[in-house]
């Protein structure tokens, strides 16, 4: 028996946080701030629901845009909970690490600020994959 493809983790989170800022999932050579970088970094399944973990990068045109950036994320992430994105319903999310600034090397002052985040939602039925 061959199951549906479980849901893509980056486009639902895209999704999700679209109306923040615009969401890509790989940094443009020529980057401007605000932007939201959504990458899926592991996770697992049981078969049944998939459990992605997500990498998130908030970049901004200073240290304050990029951390109140992250912390819209964090907030959007956690109160997904039984909401849809993407025709997905997640089941849960939860933080895996806080909002952290990272050095991001450019010759301008761009911050960057990761968060990683781990939501579950069920792989779709086969009628709904059709």
């Amino acid at each position: 028996m061959v199951l549906p493809p479980f849901p893509d983790a980056e486009t639902v989170v895209m999704t999700l946080l679209e109306h923040l800022a615009p969401t890509v999932t790989a940094t443009p050579a020529e980057l401007s701030p605000p932007l939201i970088r959504v990458q899926r970094v592991g996770g697992s399944d049981d078969g049944i629901t998939d459990h992605p973990r997500i990498e998130i990068a908030c970049y901004g045109r200073d240290r304050a845009q990029a951390w109140q950036l992250a912390e819209h994320c964090r907030q959007q992430i956690l109160g997904s909970v039984r909401t849809r994105a993407s025709g997905v319903l997640i089941d849960a999310a939860r933080t895996d690490n806080p909002p952290t600034q990272v050095p991001y090397p450019t010759t301008e002052d761009i911050r960057r600020v990761l968060g990683y985040y781990r939501l579950s939602w069920r792989r779709p039925t086969s009628s709904q994959a059709d």
